[in-house]
């Protein structure tokens, strides 16, 4: 499309000063994002995950003095980045579709288009994308695309680390964006501006996808290289690979880069298709192992830990889930009903888990100690709207290891802890590169369950996930059917080791004996209650809350362990 002229401005409208951009820019190509203060861990994930890449030229813009100051100090290339007819500072969590988050879009827009004044290439990137390896190599193979985007697509349609098959096939995401410094860009960037700054109201992504169909876009064909002509025939376009620049049910649930085994690693994940807001994406980076956010004392608890393999009801058949995934086609199934078998043995399934995760949350209490969230294999997908199984356009395998947010409240108990902190650790914790003193037979239990031993109940079977027993640790066995106090006897003389691991939680917690003092001290630390769990969403009739109380009797007002 040809060279954009460079403008000679000082100060560009978002507040970046031409002097810092082409002091971090390399070879002409800059990685910009931005946050405040509230996602001040999320830019230290963000800033990590650059630097462990051995990338310089990424700089992150500061919504709010603090972030400035935070990140000045800590070296990372920043500015102050002003918000035009608002206030100078937008503090907290932006909230999907509230004005701060609309206010940070279009920020985001006049941003892209200064950019494209300034004959600099940008790869634009919101805070909540992890970058796992170097994309600059990879844009660059497209030398005569204006314009790289992510998409919310489900499901690969290229061979190879190809482009995707059409611009138009479903909505393009702008939270990854490769933006090359051509007069069509210019143009582009120009008309969005004016677009949602004419309407206060108006999504950026939802001017963009219009803005992009502009002139028949749709009805054009690609290109050997799989680029297209899209606004008004002004740009190249193309659409990354969703395998490799993955979105979050492609990375999280479907793993995609697994499932394709085709030797080719991810270069980003965005946290999106989640539950839980902020909390959820944060719990989801952490489920798999690309958070770098936490301080050292996260990974240090000086209680220790306890973990425990989960088991699943007996009597349900996994084959039944099986029939509504990937490759049975969307059309085959009907939308789920309340009374529908699958949904009926998808909420025992995961039911029967949640309560094994309550009774071991109620042991970890007891004994100081810090739980890690067990692995939970769901039945079926949650969406936002009814749907037969599985999201619809997604290559989802049935069952699977579903993100906790799927099932547990995340937000909701992050919102409600007085230090922001869950009650638990993720399903992965015990295998981080963080852990100073990991999990090794020297300081690992193993516990059985007397008169059980080894063997399952003969109503539950092991779940087929990953079991965090490490080979060789010392074992105990101890009996089942204990209340908090006879539990801290047990194991609380093995306060010294610092990781235990339970054979099973099933028959082994009876609850509590001091309801009215120990049992309310446990729900209010934990958030235990009705609320802890999560819904499945969604029938025709709406979404199903989880049972995260259920054998247990009800003590009181909101109260449990009777």
């Amino acid at each position: 499309s040809g060279s954009s002229p460079v403008t000679t401005q000082a100060k560009l409208s978002s507040g970046i000063s031409k002097a810092m951009v082409q002091r971090v820019a390399i070879d002409k190509a800059i990685i910009v994002t931005w946050a405040n203060a509230h996602y001040v861990d999320f830019a230290r994930n963000f800033a990590r995950h650059m630097k462990e890449l051995g990338l310089t030229n990424f700089v992150i813009g500061a919504m709010d003095q603090e972030l400035h100051d935070i990140l000045t100090k800590e070296g990372v290339n920043t500015w102050f980045m002003g918000s035009k007819g608002g206030p100078k500072h937008i503090k907290n969590d932006f909230g999907w579709g509230s004005p701060k988050f609309h206010k940070m879009g279009r920020d985001k827009i006049r941003l892209i288009r200064d950019f494209t004044k300034q004959g600099i290439d940008v790869l634009i990137s919101d805070i909540d994308v992890v970058w796992l390896k170097d994309p600059i190599p990879y844009f660059r193979r497209y030398p005569e695309a204006d314009l790289l985007v992510s998409t919310d697509q489900l499901r690969n349609e290229t061979k190879g680390d190809a482009l995707e098959f059409h611009i138009c096939q479903t909505a393009s995401n702008i939270g990854i964006m490769w933006i090359r410094s051509t007069e069509g860009t210019q143009a582009l960037t120009e008309e969005w501006v004016r677009v949602i700054e004419a309407d206060p109201r108006i999504w950026d992504q939802v001017a963009f996808n219009d803005l992009k169909m502009q002139g028949n876009a749709c009805s054009g064909k690609r290109d050997e290289k799989g680029l297209m002509r899209a606004y008004n025939n002004k740009v190249s376009m193309g659409v990354l690979p969703v395998a490799l620049f993955s979105n979050g049910h492609t990375f999280y649930v479907q793993r995609m880069h697994d499932e394709l085994d085709r030797g080719l690693h991810p270069y980003a994940v965005h946290a999106t298709f989640q539950y839980g807001g902020t909390p959820g994406k944060r719990h989801r980076m952490r489920e798999a192992s690309v958070w770098y956010g936490d301080p050292p004392e996260y990974y240090d608890h000086a209680g220790g830990y306890l973990s425990f393999d989960p088991f699943i009801p007996a009597d349900i058949d996994l084959q039944q889930f099986k029939a509504r995934g990937f490759p049975t086609h969307d059309s085959v199934h009907k939308n789920l009903e309340r009374n529908s078998p699958e949904l009926i043995n998808h909420m025992a399934l995961v039911n029967f888990q949640l309560q094994q995760m309550r009774d071991a949350l109620a042991i970890a209490w007891v004994l100081g100690r810090q739980l890690v969230a067990p692995p939970i294999l769901c039945g079926l997908d949650r969406v936002w709207f009814p749907h037969y199984g599985r999201f619809p356009g997604s290559n989802l395998k049935l069952p699977f290891e579903c993100p906790l947010d799927h099932v547990v409240n995340i937000e909701h108990i992050f919102r409600r802890s007085k230090d922001h902190q869950l009650p638990f650790k993720e399903n992965s914790f015990l295998s981080s590169k963080f852990l100073p003193d990991p999990p090794s037979a020297a300081n690992q239990l193993y516990i059985k369950t007397a008169p059980r031993g080894n063997a399952a109940p003969a109503f539950a079977r092991p779940q087929p996930l990953h079991p965090k027993r490490i080979p060789g640790s010392k074992e105990l066995l101890i009996d089942g059917g204990m209340t908090e106090g006879k539990i801290k006897g047990a194991l609380g003389p093995y306060s010294n080791i610092k990781y235990l691991h339970l054979e099973s939680v099933i028959g082994l917690f009876a609850g509590f004996e001091d309801l009215s003092g120990i049992a309310r001290a446990f729900e209010r630390e934990t958030y235990a209650d009705r609320s802890f769990a999560a819904e499945w969403c969604c029938t025709t009739n709406g979404p199903i809350k989880y049972d995260f109380i259920g054998d247990r009797q009800v003590a009181g007002a909101g109260g449990m362990f009777g």
